[in-house]
């Protein structure tokens, strides 16, 4: 077999795009037998995942969980009920910022499949000492813990709907805690009850804990989308 040389330039990053380009023509390289047609998508697969977990953290799971029935009646559902998740706040302690997402439990399955995944199971994980997911960006990772039982779930996003903002700090809309105390009373305050007991106080507790360095999210928070490759 013939030897291999692989040799490599620096570039700035803002003359990636043009030389990728240039050495495409120039080389014609091959993969699978076929030329190369395209190049690199201008968005990181990683960004580009975060924003549809996000997106789907704002809205219901089905345009018919806007209603609900009650005494055979059909009303609307209140507010609080009508989003996945909200981001509770960041943790910046550690050498990698963690933002923590707290979801209802039909975010679990969605999570769940990325985490299975051929390319995207490289950053989505499943952690089974906190039984959470996460998302590593590099320069910060997203934590999404799950409240996987209703009555639960119910208790928590009800007690801190009033003090959840929208904002728009990763590029789509999501919903964001303003005050940090209101989720950490909420939890305290729940009963859990079987068949979710032991799971779900690995997760409150994983939560509690996690809340004592927990901060509000500031306004002005941006990830660098060049380095999320």
């Amino acid at each position: 077999m013939d030897k291999v040389y692989i040799y490599y330039i620096e570039a700035p990053l803002s003359e990636l795009d043009n030389l990728e380009k240039k050495y495409i023509e120039q080389i014609k390289p091959l993969q699978n037998d076929t030329k190369v047609k395209e190049y690199l998508p201008k968005k990181s697969p990683k960004l580009s995942e975060l924003h549809r977990l996000l997106k789907l953290a704002n809205t219901p799971l089905f345009p018919s969980v806007k209603l609900k029935t009650i005494n055979g009646i059909t009303v609307p559902r209140e507010d609080w009920d009508m989003i996945r998740g909200f981001i509770a706040g960041i943790d910046d302690t550690k050498n990698i910022p963690l933002i923590l997402v707290i979801c209802q439990q039909n975010m679990g399955q969605l999570l769940f499949n990325r985490t299975r995944h051929r390319t995207k199971k490289r950053f989505c994980s499943y952690e089974t000492e906190t039984h959470c997911y996460s998302v590593n960006l590099r320069q910060v990772i997203f934590v999404f813990a799950e409240l996987f039982e209703y009555e639960l779930s119910k208790k928590v996003f009800k007690a801190v709907y009033p003090n959840l903002a929208s904002c728009n700090n990763f590029g789509v809309t999501i919903k964001r805690l303003t005050n940090i105390t209101t989720l950490v009373e909420a939890l305290k305050n729940l009963y859990l009850l079987e068949p979710y007991m032991e799971t779900g106080k690995i997760t409150k507790n994983y939560i509690l804990k996690l809340g004592n360095n927990l901060k509000l999210l500031p306004d002005d928070f941006k990830l660098n989308e060049k380095l999320v490759w």
